[in-house]
């Protein structure tokens, strides 16, 4: 599915795939939350991890049933080479990596930073993030941003997809155990405003739905090394994605030519 504007909106996809996300995260989540209530937390009872996981990727999961269903992909094998369409340029990679990189550098100048993990650890942290949170992106930036680009053009299509994107993450707010838990759900939302516009800037310029999702496990990756205060600080998260949102509108506009190729 090329982000062209001039394909047509396809509702029955687009509203599909929305309704049937957050119809697979609300019972996957809906669990976690109920049995936290109930003292049943992902640190006491390892089993509710999985559907933990299942909330985390139900963007991909109904991306693969509605477009099979629509007839975009024709099976399983089809719709992981047009997740994982890993051949691309050497500036579409640099691209990916270098946005990571801006955001972390960023949010730690503006709320400061403490280190974790030893950096070494990052290829293999990387590896694991692309399926513990990237696989979003099988749904967000396959299905969600391309489409609204069809009809909206890129700053709508971004800012919609953030908020859409910022709400199916709500449930995580209330889970015990999870990372999000009893933090600052609002200061989470204006980051999540950055990282929509980086990761369409991302798709629109280079086509592709496996550099969205390395992208997005870089950024969850990078965290784990440079611990920033990613949920308490208002002008960290407001300057940070002001920065990131008007680089990705530039480099959107005036790089089209040079990414078009790839």
């Amino acid at each position: 599915m090329e982000n062209n504007k001039e394909e047509l909106f396809n509702g029955k996809v687009f509203f599909g795939h929305l309704i049937l996300t957050f119809v697979i995260m609300g019972i996957c989540w809906g669990i976690c939350i109920i049995t936290g209530i109930n003292g049943m937390t992902l640190n006491d009872c390892p089993w509710l991890y999985i559907p933990w996981f299942a909330g985390g990727i139900s963007p991909a999961i109904a991306s693969y049933i509605l477009l099979k269903k629509n007839g975009e992909v024709t099976g399983f094998k089809d719709w992981i080479k047009h997740v994982f369409d890993f051949k691309h340029s050497v500036q579409a990679y640099i691209l990916t990596i270098l946005f990571p990189i801006l955001h972390t550098i960023l949010m730690c100048l503006l709320s400061g930073y403490r280190k974790g993990l030893p950096i070494y650890w990052l290829p293999l942290m990387i590896l694991a993030m692309i399926f513990a949170g990237g696989l979003e992106e099988a749904g967000w930036r396959y299905i969600t941003f391309p489409e609204l680009n069809k009809k909206l053009g890129f700053l709508l299509s971004a800012l919609i997809t953030a908020v859409i994107w910022w709400l199916w993450h709500l449930p995580l707010f209330f889970i015990p155990g999870a990372s999000q838990y009893q933090k600052n759900f609002f200061v989470f939302g204006i980051m999540v405003l950055g990282l929509s516009f980086m990761m369409g800037a991302i798709r629109s310029l280079t086509g592709s739905v496996w550099l969205c999702v390395l992208c997005h496990g870089i950024v969850n990756s990078i965290g784990n090394f440079y611990h920033y205060d990613m949920y308490g600080s208002y002008p960290a998260a407001g300057i940070t994605a002001a920065v990131i949102i008007l680089v990705s509108c530039a480099i959107s506009s005036c790089l089209k030519k040079f990414f078009k190729n790839f």
